[in-house]
């Protein structure tokens, strides 16, 4: 879910090539024309996954999916590629390898090697499988690393420079080897070019980099009537790669809408970093109470210093997140499958939180997840059990007094569960829907208390533990308990901080009936009929706080739009999906809610 920024790419090459031209390069391999001579491309395991030269750009030679071209330095003459999703799904691994001819390093006392690359990983993570090889006699290989870290479903950034000290093995040899070597099945691609020999160190002297990040939102994905009550915090990870000091080294974050528009913005700044120092902690001054409406934001980091930065694409990262009518999640979409290691049964969970400023009051529709088998195992049939848990109130924030012991934990009150067993033609990822019946009426739907936590849990139990593999992705990292499992025991961590079970939670009113109505002239409705606009008149004697939901005649949300100061004004909502039929709108505020029916005639 890396958001590329690629306004400073191409200042990053121009700085790229200026800082190497200081230092003594003795060799140079831009792939200007085709595989230069002496040059070989060969798959160890036989199945002919080789390397090509492309002549650019990068989408003609591959399939990007999605992905930003390939902007090395000199991208316009040729670069490598090798197409790891052209070969599909091989028997075994490929083992592609694209190796030089030799290269005489014999003058040089200490040998440095840099090049430019780019890639996607899918099947196999990139650490151990995706490497530099460098040889002095063509037979004995050193490995060297090349990005390691990628794992599931994801790419690296473009235009990544790599750095070894390839000394150990090169330095005044008559004929080294360079061996770029992928162990990988149905993975995406992998770019290099420019490749680059030098006898001096070619590390710059201002070259800071940004490490991990902290994502604030509590969720993904959060219902506007829930949002308004979790704070974001911000926090970041900065090391000095470079050779020098830096000073007035400023950690900013903003948050921006759909339209890059700035929303919020904080920074942080320390008085110098010295080299070698490597995440260091960086914490934010200033809070975000997000009061947002339905739509997607993102939350991006930078870094910057006085003396400026030599390779500032490491000086920008970010994520995104939505602001829905009805539905918490934890993840976007499924990167992948995962169950427990050790067998047996299990319960994935997602924890959310319910706003305690929220002006109505809701109950679950129900929960949304997805999950996998292997090839030829049948999805359809497969039995879970979907429950909801409330977690009591005095469990600390950070579950340092969470009772693990067992599923039905002193620590959490169950509500309500019901079977669900995956229905013919249902197929690996696709989302499934289960209606949860209250435990003490039997009836669908339970109630949510406003600024309470809830466990939506999915358990696989009996035949199914064997069998089905619950859906996750690993695009975004909560630093806290998110997403626990129960196995033996619970497991605050889960599958692990950077892993989001696919269980999603879904709200409705909790009632269509007024409680504590409001005065009937606070709302009146125009027209009634509806075709595609609906007009609601407000009128309040002050200034007054409201939340107003255009929802279904059985409670199911449709749009909520959270409002500030509401007195005497018309309020419009365009509503040109929804189908004939009868439908709610509702205005809440503290001091009590009016609902109204109105009828959609296409």
């Amino acid at each position: 879910m890396r958001r590329f920024l690629s306004s400073s790419l191409s200042i990053f090459a121009l700085l790229f090539v200026a800082q190497v031209a200081q230092a003594q390069i003795f060799y140079t391999q831009e792939f200007n024309g085709g595989i230069p001579a002496g040059w070989t491309t060969t798959d160890g395991s036989n199945q002919g996954a080789l390397w090509e030269w492309c002549a650019g750009p990068s989408s003609s030679c591959v399939e990007l999916f999605g992905a930003p071209e390939f902007v090395s330095t000199s991208v316009a003459n040729g670069f490598m590629v090798m197409n790891s999703d052209a070969a599909g799904q091989l028997p075994n691994n490929h083992l592609s390898r694209l190796k030089s001819g030799a290269i005489n390093c014999s003058a040089a006392n200490q040998v440095f090697i840099l090049y430019e690359t780019y890639i996607g990983v899918y099947a196999n993570p990139s650490t151990g499988n995706v490497k530099l090889q460098v040889s002095s006699d063509n037979v004995n290989w050193t490995d060297f690393p090349v990005i390691d870290g990628l794992e599931g479903d994801v790419f690296s950034d473009n235009q990544v420079i790599i750095q070894n000290d390839i000394s150990s093995v090169a330095a005044n040899k008559p004929a080294v080897y360079l061996r770029w070597e992928w162990n990988g099945k149905y993975e995406y691609w992998w770019f290099i070019d420019d490749v680059r020999l030098t006898s001096e160190n070619p590390t710059p002297a201002n070259d800071l980099a940004m490490g991990d990040f902290f994502y604030p939102p509590s969720s993904f994905a959060t219902p506007e009537s829930q949002i308004a009550t979790d704070t974001f915090g911000f926090y970041g990870y900065v090391t000095n790669k470079g050779t020098a000091s830096q000073t007035n080294v400023t950690l900013k974050a903003d948050v921006l809408d759909a339209d890059d528009n700035v929303l919020f913005t904080t920074s942080a700044s320390i008085a110098s970093l010295e080299p070698g120092y490597v995440d260091s902690f960086i914490v934010l001054p200033d809070q975000f109470a997000p009061e947002l409406a339905v739509g997607v934001y993102s939350i991006v980091y930078t870094l910057t210093s006085a003396e400026g930065d030599e390779r500032p694409n490491d000086n920008d990262d970010s994520d995104f997140f939505v602001i829905t009518d009805n539905t918490f999640s934890k993840e976007n979409a499924p990167t992948s499958a995962s169950q427990p290691g050790g067998g047996g049964d299990y319960t994935v969970a997602n924890l959310y939180t319910m706003s305690s400023a929220s002006l109505d009051n809701y109950k679950t529709a129900g929960l949304q997840f997805s999950a996998a088998t292997n090839p030829g195992v049948s999805l359809p049939g497969i039995a879970v059990v979907a429950y909801l848990f409330r977690v009591n109130d005095d469990v600390e924030d950070n579950w340092s007094n969470f009772d693990d012991s067992a599923l039905f934990s002193s620590s959490l009150e169950w509500l309500g569960d019901a079977n669900y067993t995956f229905p013919a033609g249902a197929a690996n990822y696709v989302l499934q829907s289960v209606e949860l019946l209250d435990g003490s009426t039997g009836t669908p739907g339970i109630a949510l208390e406003n600024g309470a936590r809830y466990l939506a849990c999915i358990g696989y139990v009996g035949a199914a533990n064997n069998v089905a593999f619950h859906a996750l992705d690993d695009e975004i990292v909560h630093y806290y308990t998110s997403s626990p499992i129960f196995t033996t025991q619970w497991f605050r961590d889960g599958f692990g901080f950077d892993y989001n079970p696919v269980v999603r939670m879904i709200i409705e009113l909790a009632t269509i009936s007024d409680k504590t109505p409001l005065q009937e002239s606070v709302m009146t409705l125009f027209p009634n009929p509806v075709k595609d606009v609906l007009n609601l008149g407000i009128q309040f004697d002050a200034p007054t706080d409201a939340t107003i939901t255009i929802a279904e005649a059985d409670g199911k949300v449709v749009k909520i739009d959270n409002r500030k100061g509401l007195s005497n004004e018309v309020l419009t909502y365009q509503l040109p999906q929804l189908a004939s039929g009868t439908y709610l709108a509702r205005i809440a505020t503290a001091e009590g809610t009016k609902t109204k029916k109105f009828v959609v005639v296409k």
